[in-house]
C-alpha cells in the first residue's frame, strides 16, 4: 500500500521526466533571464556611458542588484504557469494524470521544481554570469555574490555597534537576547521560508485558474494582503505606540520597552509560525488542486 501512494525508485523516474519537461517548456526562458539580462544590461549602460561621457563604464552594483532582483521575480512569476499551468487544460491534463506516479510523487516533485531547482538554478546562472562580467570589467566593482557578503558583515559591524551603545543602559539579560535576535535576523537561512511564501502562491495559481492564471494570482494577493494589512494595522499601531509609551525623551527608554515587551521577544518565533503555517495552507491548496483534477 505504501508503495502505491510513494516509491522511491518511480518518485525518482517522474522526477526526471518532470524535470525535462519543465526544461522544454521553461529551459529557453530561464536561459534568457538569467543569462541575457546582466549581459543586455552590462552592454546597454556601458554603450551609454560611452556616448553620454565618452568613457567605458559598467553598471555599478546598486543597479545590478534591482536587476537581479526583478529577474527573479520574473521567473517566479512565469516559471509554474509554463511548467504546470497546462495540466488544467483537457488534453495535456489527461496525459499528466496518467503518468505512472502517485500524487503525492508529482506533488513534491512539483514543490521542488519550483521553489528549489529552478530558483536555485536561474540565480546560480544569473551570479555566474555578473561574476564573469565583473572580472572582466572591472568598472563594475563587485560582483553580487561577493556584495552579498560583505553586506551581511556590514550587518553585523553595525549592530555590534549598536548593541555597544545600548548595553550601559539595559540588563545583561536584555544584551544577550538582543545579541541573539540579531545574529538569528543575519543568518540567511532564516529567510528560506520566504522564497516559499513567494512563490507558492503562483504556482497555486497556475494550477487553480484554468484561464488568465498569473493576472488572476497578483489579484488575489492584492484583495488577501489588502485584508490582511486591514487587520494588522490596528495591532501593529498599538504595538508601535506602546514601545514609545514612557520613553519620554530618553532613546533608551524605547529599548527597554522593546526588550519587554512580548512580541518582540517572540518575533523570530512569529515570524516562523506564520511563514509555516502560510506556506502549509498554500502547498494544502496544491494537493487538494490535483487531488480533485480531473478531466
Amino acid at each position: 500500500m505504501k508503495n502505491d501512494i510513494f516509491n522511491f525508485r518511480r518518485f525518482g523516474k517522474y522526477f526526471a521526466t518532470d524535470l525535462r519537461i519543465c526544461r522544454a517548456n521553461y529551459g529557453l526562458s530561464l536561459m534568457t533571464i538569467s543569462l541575457l539580462t546582466p549581459l543586455v544590461l552590462y552592454v546597454i549602460v556601458a554603450t551609454i556611458n560611452q556616448i553620454m561621457h565618452n568613457t567605458w563604464d559598467g553598471p555599478d552594483i546598486g543597479l545590478r542588484v534591482f536587476a537581479f532582483a526583478v529577474a527573479m521575480i520574473c521567473m517566479v512569476v512565469t516559471m509554474p504557469v509554463k511548467c504546470y499551468g497546462k495540466i488544467t487544460e483537457k488534453q495535456y491534463g489527461s496525459f499528466w494524470l496518467t503518468l505512472p506516479a502517485s500524487r503525492l510523487e508529482k506533488f513534491i516533485s512539483m514543490i521542488l521544481m519550483t521553489c528549489i531547482i529552478v530558483p536555485v538554478s536561474g540565480a546560480l546562472l544569473y551570479l555566474g554570469l555578473d561574476a564573469l562580467i565583473c572580472a572582466f570589467d572591472h568598472t563594475c566593482g563587485q560582483n553580487l555574490f561577493a556584495g552579498g557578503l560583505d553586506l551581511l558583515q556590514k550587518m553585523g559591524e553595525a549592530n555590534e555597534v549598536t548593541l555597544n551603545l545600548i548595553d550601559e543602559s539595559i540588563t545583561v539579560e536584555d544584551a544577550t537576547f538582543a545579541q541573539e535576535i540579531i545574529r538569528q535576523m543575519n543568518n540567511p537561512w532564516m529567510y528560506i521560508d520566504e522564497i516559499f511564501c513567494f512563490t507558492l502562491p503562483f504556482l497555486l495559481g497556475a494550477v487553480f485558474f484554468r484561464n488568465g492564471k498569473t493576472v488572476k494570482t497578483f489579484i488575489a494577493l492584492f484583495a488577501i494582503s489588502t485584508l490582511t494589512g486591514m487587520i494588522m494595522s490596528p495591532i501593529m499601531t498599538d504595538w508601535a505606540l506602546k514601545l514609545v509609551e514612557n520613553a519620554n525623551d530618553d532613546p533608551m527608554g524605547i529599548f527597554n520597552n522593546m526588550f519587554n515587551n512580548k512580541l518582540f521577544k517572540n518575533l523570530v518565533l512569529i515570524d516562523t509560525v506564520t511563514d509555516t503555517v502560510t506556506n502549509l495552507a498554500l502547498m494544502a491548496g496544491i494537493w487538494f488542486r490535483i487531488k480533485t483534477l480531473k478531466h
